[in-house]
């Protein structure tokens, strides 16, 4: 097929469907994927704001190109087109204004400038003329010819300049807000792409009016980082491990210790991450979940077992009661450790780390690891009464 396609041509081709095979003859740019909107009730104000964030990020040196459109596209547009970029200043000191200036320059380079009609028998005909000078001269004969406006003669090049690049095609409206959309490409880390436009859209929104907004929509890249709902489903498991472990034991002591054990486990989990320098996403929040339902199994069996050697040996001191307990349910709970870290090791093996079950894996791994520390020496420090008591 990819010869095929090599020999066809005229066209883009893709070809996949391999894990490490494929083709494609795609020559298209992307347009970029960091991405801003911006909102406001005044379009020609919201473009101007436009200009202003455009030469921000610009100042960059990382950030090369940025681009004003209607809506997002994956592709660059091929679409460009002239305008003016008038220098307001200069014109304010001339006092002429922006449709003075084109009520000036139209008669000589317009098209198709409707000038009146004339009645016929049958219908009204419109009449168009076309400036004969808009066929000969170019955009540098533009701002280099003199023309007249208001009895004075003005050069297009000392008031304005004209230059070519990419427009919005369309006046796009959200919500009965105008709406534009940026785009550009961050040459470097994206992470560090992202902490720096946050820091930027941060400076420029204290500067915008009431009534307009801009906001990042780069949400791959903070997960979580908006409102942090998603760890709130620790809080929840956490309370439900707690009243059913309480029903368990008829107690409020033991769940508590077996609570207070999940964190130790945690520990492993963040110097996993840290060690090794991985990226923390919903990878690492998925061991979270899992370590909480491992831990506390195995904090269970060790209990479980306490509680029925103290009512068959009610006379046995707590501590060798523990120590009794522990020796029976010892070995199946290192097999279940070592069978879950087994289990999650071929996700860590081969040169691709893929973006979720690696983290997942090298989280619950570590954690399973810290989580045998936690069961072995703060679960009886935590369970077992002291002697003054």
């Amino acid at each position: 097929m990819i010869g095929k396609a090599l020999q066809l041509g005229g066209g883009d081709w893709s070809i996949y469907g391999l894990q490490d095979q494929g083709f494609s003859n795609n020559v298209r740019e992307n347009a970029g994927s960091f991405r801003v909107k911006m909102y406001g009730y005044n379009y020609d104000e919201l473009y101007d704001r436009a200009e202003q964030l455009k030469e921000k990020l610009l100042s960059h040196r990382r950030i090369r190109e940025v681009t004003i459109s209607s809506d997002f596209s994956w592709w660059k547009d091929d679409y460009m087109e002239f305008y003016f970029n008038l220098d307001k200043r200069r014109m304010a000191e001339e006092g002429i204004g922006a449709g003075r200036l084109f009520s000036a320059i139209r008669p000589v380079y317009g098209r198709n400038m409707e000038i009146g009609s004339v009645m016929t028998e049958e219908s009204t005909e419109k009449i168009r003329l076309s400036s004969r000078q808009a066929e000969e001269r170019d955009a540098w004969a533009m701002q280099h010819y003199p023309f007249e406006a208001g009895g004075k003669e003005y050069k297009l090049s000392k008031l304005a300049t004209v230059e070519k690049g990419q427009m919005p095609q369309e006046v796009a409206k959200e919500n009965q807000q105008y709406r534009l959309c940026l785009q550009y490409e961050y040459i470097g880390s994206s992470e560090q792409g992202h902490k720096l436009l946050k820091k930027d859209l941060e400076e420029f929104n204290e500067l915008l009016p009431m009534g307009y907004t801009t906001k990042s929509e780069n949400n791959n890249w903070s997960w979580g980082s908006k409102d942090n709902k998603q760890y709130r489903l620790l809080l929840i498991v956490i309370a439900i491990i707690f009243f059913i472990t309480s029903i368990l034991f008829n107690s409020l002591k033991q769940p508590l210790a077996i609570i207070f054990v999940i964190p130790v486990s945690y520990i492993g989990v963040f110097l996993t991450f840290y060690w090794f320098k991985l990226n923390f996403d919903q990878g690492g929040f998925a061991s979270f979940i899992l370590l909480c339902g491992i831990t506390v199994n195995a904090s269970i069996y060790i209990l479980n077992e306490y509680n029925s050697v103290r009512k068959c040996f009610p006379r046995l001191s707590p501590l060798r009661a523990y120590v009794k307990a522990w020796n029976t349910k010892v070995i199946p709970i290192f097999l279940t450790v070592v069978s879950t870290i087994l289990g999650f090791i071929p996700f860590m093996v081969g040169a691709e780390k893929e973006g979720f079950w690696f983290p997942l894996a090298a989280g619950t791994i570590g954690g399973l690891i810290m989580s045998v520390i936690g069961v072995f020496i703060f679960l009886p420090v935590l369970t077992l009464k002291k002697k003054g008591d």
